[in-house]
């Protein structure tokens, strides 16, 4: 076998073994009920906040621990921690995205496991209402 030939086909291999562990790695859009299911895996789960429970975030205590809880597209509710700054105008937010994993808890009971998100991404309400969205002007 030539020289180049074995060149190329190593480089192929490798590059197959990059591809496959980076589509491993990679997370996806699921429910509270799939993330609990594969705690092993890290999720995006969208949601919007459960204004039926408080909101704990404390800056003068600890500027990097958020507590919440978010309703999932399905319905479920799961509490949520995230070890970071909150979001400007998390509360206000229409939809959020949460990225993490789920913890389980200590008794296996899904009410009691805990989403630990690594990022938030919020989704505000438009600074313009329908009658207000500003247009281009077009001279005749």
């Amino acid at each position: 076998m030539k020289r180049s030939a074995l060149y190329l086909l190593l480089l192929v291999g490798t590059g197959l073994a990059i591809l496959v562990s980076t589509l491993g790695e990679s997370s996806s859009y699921v429910d509270f009920a799939e993330a609990a299911a594969n705690p092993d895996r890290s999720y995006h789960v969208v949601g919007q906040l459960d204004r039926g429970f408080p909101l704990v975030y404390n800056p003068t205590q600890d500027a990097n621990l958020l507590r919440f809880r978010l309703r999932d597209q399905q319905g479920l509710s799961m509490s949520v921690v995230y070890y970071g700054a909150k979001p400007q105008d998390f509360e206000r937010s229409e939809q959020v995205v949460i990225v993490g994993k789920v913890v389980p808890g200590p008794s296996k009971q899904e009410n009691k496991s805990v989403f630990v998100a690594d990022q938030i991404l919020t989704k505000c309400p438009s600074k313009y209402t329908e009658d207000q969205v500003p247009t281009a002007s077009t001279n005749p």
